[in-house]
């Protein structure tokens, strides 16, 4: 496997266990809110409650989803399927848009699924092998 495809992967793993650490933390401060806010109120304070959670898993189902997108992707590419170099290019694209992190990973995931080493992987053939740079014999 090239260097820039185990880079890529490793970066879709990277993205995939902060997607994991991102939902939790979204779970956990939404319920705690609509804990707070629910505390000692009465049925038409309920609301508040019922829109802190529900966004909160709804932010939190949209990280785990993207977790798991980016861990199939990474799986996908460490295998060399065709598809998987598709997927990654859609992910790590929505990824450029998660600012600072996500442009990061998006940048790198891009970089590698884009180069030479890339096409050859995906494709099944040999990575192309490069000749070393030696410089002219001295007479």
């Amino acid at each position: 496997m090239p260097n820039s495809i185990k880079t890529t992967r490793m970066a879709f793993i990277v993205a995939a266990g902060l997607g994991i650490a991102a939902a939790a933390l979204f779970l956990f401060i939404f319920f705690a809110g609509a804990v707070l806010v629910g505390w000692g109120t009465e049925r038409s304070s309920l609301l508040g409650n019922a829109l802190l959670g529900g966004t909160g898993l709804l932010l939190a189902g949209l990280c785990a989803a993207f977790a798991v997108a980016a861990l199939v992707v990474a799986s996908g590419i460490a295998k060399g399927r065709p598809w998987a170099r598709i997927a990654g290019l859609v992910l790590a694209a929505l990824y450029l848009f998660v600012v600072p992190v996500g442009t990061v990973i998006g940048g790198i995931a891009l970089s590698g699924l884009l180069g030479r080493d890339a096409r050859d992987w995906f494709l099944g053939g040999t990575p192309a092998r490069r000749a070393p740079l030696v410089p002219p014999a001295s007479v």
